[in-house]
């Protein structure tokens, strides 16, 4: 495939994401990725032989596109650092976006969990990655005494991911940052972090 038809494959799954984020999968029709690129559905065909194909390559464009920003969140001096950091990231993209849209994979995993085994499949994954991601992470804090080491890491890491998920889908119910910026504040506090002032802030309201 020659570099026009790469741009064009990837306008066409840019489109289905932006498009799965405002409807979900099963109300966006070929139609409706038809309007929004301008590209014919002969040529979305020709790269796609099906929607299932088509929604399977974009969720799979969007999760490294997602891991990229996972990896970029989870910076820091410290473990404990790269958690906060992490939790203001997840705020912050979430805030830019007015709370539209939540999160494509718990979107996605709402939506087809009773329904679809490839897309749950992909969904599954990716939150399985995450976990293992942020238990890697926790598991470092714990041996620099940044966090409580009561709670196994990968107990608090699949706590962290469903909470983070909870408020994400709550924010986008309520166009509010209040019930995700509540979910981060608690974990912050709850993990006993060694890192006061960025509580303080992080906490400020709440």
């Amino acid at each position: 495939m020659g570099e026009k038809g790469e741009v064009t494959k990837n306008k066409i799954m840019e489109a289905a994401v932006k498009l799965i984020f405002q409807k979900g999968i099963e109300a966006t029709s070929i139609s409706d990725i038809v309007k929004e690129t301008g590209v014919a559905k002969g040529s979305i065909f020709f790269h796609f032989p099906d929607k299932q194909t088509l929604v399977s390559k974009a969720l799979m464009q969007y999760e490294n596109k997602f891991f990229i920003f996972l990896e970029q969140s989870l910076t820091g001096n410290t473990p404990g650092e790269q958690l906060i950091n992490f939790f203001e990231n997840v705020s912050k993209a979430h805030k830019k976006k007015n709370y539209a849209g939540g999160c494509i994979f718990g979107n996605t995993a709402l939506e087809m969990a009773d329904k679809n085994e490839i897309f749950t499949g992909i969904v599954s994954n990716v939150f399985k990655k995450w976990v293992k991601h942020i238990g890697k992470v926790i598991e470092e804090a714990v041996k620099t005494g940044e966090i409580r080491k009561d709670i196994k890491p990968d107990v608090l890491a699949s706590t962290i991911v469903a909470a983070l998920e909870g408020g994400i889908m709550l924010s986008r119910l309520e166009k509010s940052g209040e019930p995700l910026e509540k979910t981060i504040c608690t974990f912050v506090k709850m993990l006993e972090i060694k890192t006061q002032s960025r509580k303080e802030e992080i906490c400020l309201n709440y």
